[in-house]
């Protein structure tokens, strides 16, 4: 820098001239405390991840902002009760449909119609059931599983607008997909699959149902089947670590298949883990789920996870309105708790569940429940038009645009070849 040439005092010159204040084109350049900054950053974004917490649920990540947003947009304004009209509505006209129930034989055809047609329940899907199904005791296995399919193919033959059936197949069965094509010839619905299903026999430590991978080569025909004649599949999968492997098998078959037509009930078994949910959810176009939580410990046990985090689940249904149905999956037999009054109570206490914001429950005694409260499109959806629409839905050309986030999915993936898979975790 130049130095300022010194004057004499006293002359004009030595005056000096005041310092030029920045103005807009004589910006001084400071040092940007980056440190406070990264602090203040650091805050912000603790607060927003507990309301992130709060907003959502514990273990549910942010739904997509484009489609929630969508969905919140274009929804009319409610008041209060109009989700409990809706439903008082869509009972009077008899239309809810029920996608999942076991039931042991034509005998207990009467008490399931009487609590049909108390709640306004148009149709039920009927499941194929093994003789461990319906009775629990491991030592039957996975018998009769046959003359289970004939009583409900008995059934919706004799109840046509009541009833549906949806038969079961053994894997290891050589001609099974034979069966099951004669099933199909004489009215079957859809199938049902136990592949998947992690029940462990305590003594042996195998299990009972997952008797070969689900993507076996002995399988893929049966689902090639049913996906070139848009026959639906309901494949009980439990995707966690409790069962290795599953979760890859899972994939395989749904990649394999794009257009099958495939639901996997009781919310994936996911319902804790929701991060994995929204990951098959988004990644596969025709995997639809259901709401069932099933009898005993595992109706209780899903009904208060509900309660617990109702926020959370109201954004599954907000971003996925066209995914899951209504269902029950409550094994009804000839055992005498299993009444009318027992079917309607477990049905009534999954639409108090939809439709309330509070409500209680006889099977759940002396606590109050938090419901959903799901506004009229969405509790129609659920009740009733996405099971029509899934039904009649001939998907042809799917084209899978991404493909399973691991991060997501609360497993990691096994290095298994197709086909391959494992037995349970050794007892500890």
């Amino acid at each position: 820098m130049a130095r300022r040439k010194r004057h004499s005092k006293g002359s004009k010159k030595n005056t000096p001239e005041p310092e030029a204040r920045p103005g807009p084109h004589h910006l001084r350049i400071r040092r940007i405390p980056w440190g406070a900054i990264a602090v203040v950053v650091l805050a912000i974004a603790g607060v927003l991840g507990i309301l992130q917490e709060w907003y959502f649920g514990r273990d549910a990540g942010p739904p997509a902002p484009s489609s929630i947003q969508a969905v919140e947009r274009d929804r009319p304004a409610r008041t209060p009760g109009d989700s409990v009209r809706a439903l008082q509505r869509i009972q009077a006209a008899g239309l809810i449909l029920n996608d999942h129930e076991h039931i042991q034989s034509i005998e207990e055809v009467p008490k399931l119609l009487s609590a049909m047609d108390d709640l306004g329940i148009k149709r039920v899907s009927l499941m194929g059931s093994s003789w461990f199904t319906i009775t629990l005791n491991p030592s039957v296995g996975f018998t009769r599983y046959d003359w289970n399919n004939e009583q409900i193919m008995q059934i919706s033959r004799a109840y046509p607008d009541r009833f549906e059936a949806w038969p079961t197949i053994n894997p290891q069965d050589p001609d099974k997909l034979e069966k099951f094509k004669d099933l199909v010839a004489r009215g079957a619905a859809g199938l049902k699959l136990y592949l998947g299903h992690g029940y462990i026999i305590a003594k042996t430590n195998e299990y009972i149902f997952h008797t070969m991978a689900m993507d076996d080569p002995s399988m893929l025909p049966v689902y090639a089947f049913c996906e070139e004649n848009f026959i639906p599949v309901c494949l009980h999968v439990n995707p966690s670590a409790k069962a290795p492997g599953f979760a890859d098998e899972f994939i395989a078959v749904l990649t394999q298949f794009p257009d099958l037509k495939l639901v996997c009930p009781h919310f994936m078994l996911s319902s804790i883990k929701s991060h994995r949910l929204e990951e098959f959810l988004d990644t596969f176009p025709n995997l639809y789920s259901d709401i069932g939580f099933g009898w005993a410990k595992f109706f209780e046990a899903g009904i208060k996870r509900i309660s617990k985090s109702p926020r959370k689940f109201q954004r599954i249904f907000e971003r996925y309105p066209d995914r899951f149905f209504f269902s029950g999956d409550l094994v009804v037999t000839e055992a005498k708790m299993k009444s009318t009054q027992w079917i309607k109570d477990h049905w009534q206490t999954y639409l108090d569940m939809l439709t309330q914001r509070t409500y209680t429950s006889p099977l759940i005694p002396d606590e109050t429940l938090k419901g959903l409260e799901l506004p009229p499109d969405l509790l129609e959806g659920v009740l009733y038009r996405n099971f029509e629409a899934f039904m009649a839905a001939k998907p042809q050309g799917t084209k899978l645009t991404r493909e399973i986030n691991w991060d997501r999915m609360t497993v990691r993936p096994t290095k298994r070849h197709p086909g391959q898979t494992f037995p349970p975790p050794k007892k500890k």
